[in-house]
């Protein structure tokens, strides 16, 4: 019985202290980067501007200028065709998570191109400019990603998390047969 124990707490131990480091590493600061989840939208389309680079936590500023209107690049004959007016930048703010990433739902109803900014109010970090051009009409619903930068690490499942879980899980079912077989033969042994 007391094999038995030791084999599954040396098993036991292997598969938490395996996993141990990958948990607890520290990754570095992501670099600053910016991007949108589609660069070409038509109005009032929802689309998701990321952004990385800050400190955790830290309240970001975003900033969305309009660059050229819809009526000025259709040549018209409207007024805003001959003198273009543009709006003043719009901002909203967000918070950053614990990588220093923030990731916003946005929807512009005005056709036109959009440069969108992001920057750190403590770090002064400032990211992109990322170019978002809100059409009034798709002819191609398949459109292009134009105007898209930068883009964020992908995060996902560390490679060596996943050897020393199967190395863990290994290590407990060679345990757990090491406890079957020994009972199986005391079993044996006792009835002989």
């Amino acid at each position: 019985m007391k094999k038995t124990l030791a084999a599954l707490a040396l098993a036991g131990s292997i598969a938490l202290i395996g996993s141990a480091p990958a948990m607890a590493t520290t990754y570095p600061a992501l670099p600053p980067a910016a991007g949108v989840s589609d660069g070409t939208v038509a109005p009032g389309q929802t689309f998701v501007f990321t952004a990385q680079g800050f400190r955790p936590g830290e309240t970001v500023t975003i900033t969305i200028t309009i660059t050229t209107t819809g009526a000025a690049n259709a040549g018209g004959t409207a007024v805003s065709a001959k003198i273009p007016v543009f709006q003043a930048p719009q901002t909203l703010s967000a918070t950053a998570d614990a990588q220093g990433k923030i990731s916003v739902p946005l929807a512009i109803n005005e056709a036109g191109t959009y440069s969108i900014t992001a920057t750190g109010n403590t770090s002064g970090i400032t990211v992109g400019p990322v170019v978002v051009k809100v059409a009034a009409s798709l002819a191609n619903a398949g459109g292009s990603v134009a105007g898209t930068t930068g883009g964020l690490a992908s995060t996902g499942v560390d490679s060596g998390l996943v050897l020393w879980t199967l190395v863990g899980a290994g290590a407990l079912a060679a345990g757990a047969t090491s406890v079957v077989v020994v009972r199986r033969r005391a079993k044996s042994e006792a009835a002989a």
